[in-house]
């Protein structure tokens, strides 16, 4: 220590209370060399003094001074100001009684020192006490500073996994011209089927937070394409129809989106990536079994795909390709719900007879004139 420099020493609070009809019997002597001690005449100048030293209070003691002392509407008081939890409430008290100690007890006082015990072993036991809430309240404070960092770090990585997810879409999209914007009808056209599908049939259980991340995840549904030749995604009306080589390889695009969704940084183990891995694989499936690549059926298919796959179709046959036209409204409505696109969900079909047409005015009809 340097000459001439003192050094103020800290020296954590404790709070007595007492009543104020009777003189406060708690010698504070034995105790002011390690703590600072304040006084409070009942709870009302407890809390004000609670307010003003706060968090440097490291223990109160309750000093059952008097018969006339209230000591449960007190520790009523303090379990509604939730004082039990942060600091260690203590009840100095001649009463031996059973019953008054045990529902003394049962307000959370963290221990009862009788009078007739020796004053040194119960310094001793307030010294440990404090000890232990100080460590408490530590690891406390740095449990909630690692779970506000594990927070922002789970932000950060959801905003990196949302630009990886529309930077692989927009790349998908850049190949194809005419199919621009697709990604983006797409989640408006899934997110307004999920909306009808859930009030319609609440037996799906699709919550407003499933919807919105089902939507989010859409456009991934054909990422896989990145991995299809040109010469076969982008094959023109002109050349003709696939061949049924060029066909097999289109359909690998369902295995290769998976693959991709495996490859983004820390996405397993999310429900955003179990959306996006089943409508990446399932959106091909179809009712009856006769879709790929796994040939599900029924509701084997995951509901996420399925609409998903309903909402591709309608996009593609209202859309103008390069292997294809676009075909009109009414054209499209009589294709799929006469089967001509594969056998879709009852359920869904039924939500797209009511939706449709407004779909259809909102997204389509300004920028697709028929």
């Amino acid at each position: 220590m340097y000459r001439g420099v003192s050094m103020a020493v800290f020296k954590p609070k404790i709070l007595i209370i007492y009543d104020a009809s009777a003189p406060n019997d708690f010698s504070t002597a034995e105790y002011e060399s390690r703590y600072t001690v304040l006084e409070a005449r009942g709870f009302a100048e407890a809390k004000e003094l609670n307010e003003l030293h706060g968090k440097e209070i490291a223990a109160i003691i309750i000093n059952d001074n008097s018969p006339t002392f209230d000591i449960f509407a007190l520790l009523f008081e303090f379990r509604k100001a939730d004082m039990f939890r942060r600091i260690p409430v203590i009840l100095l008290t001649n009463n031996q009684n059973t019953d008054f100690l045990n529902r003394a007890l049962d307000f959370e006082i963290f221990d009862i020192f009788l009078k007739l015990t020796d004053m040194q072993l119960a310094r001793r036991k307030l010294a440990k006490i404090i000890e232990l809430f100080s460590n408490r309240n530590e690891l406390e404070k740095f449990f909630n500073q690692q779970m506000l960092t594990i927070s922002i770090q789970g932000t950060q990585l959801e905003e990196n996994q949302w630009r990886i997810i529309e930077t692989l879409g927009q790349a998908l999209e850049s190949r194809d011209v005419e199919s621009g914007n697709h990604c983006d009808r797409m989640k408006d056209v899934t997110e307004t089927f999920l909306k009808y599908i859930a009030v319609t049939f609440p037996r799906y259980m699709l919550n407003d937070v499933k919807i919105r991340e089902i939507a989010k995840v859409t456009p991934l549904h054909d990422i896989g394409k990145i991995a299809i030749p040109d010469r076969i995604l982008l094959k023109p009306e002109s050349a003709g129809r696939l061949t049924e080589e060029e066909f097999e390889i289109m359909k690998t695009h369902t295995i290769a989106g998976c693959k991709i969704i495996d490859s983004i940084p820390n996405f397993r183990g999310t429900d955003l990536y179990r959306f996006s891995y089943n409508i990446c694989r399932h959106h091909h499936e179809r009712w009856d079994g006769r879709g790929y690549p796994d040939h599900q059926k029924g509701m084997e298919i995951p509901i996420e795909a399925q609409v998903v796959a309903l909402a591709d179709v309608f996009d593609a046959l209202i859309s103008k390709r390069v292997y294809k036209p676009a075909f009109t409204i009414d054209k499209v409505k009589e294709m799929i719900l006469g089967g001509e696109c594969g056998a879709f969900n009852p359920d869904i079909l039924q939500c797209f007879r009511h939706c449709v047409d407004g779909i259809y005015e909102r997204i389509y009809a300004q920028n697709f004139k028929q």
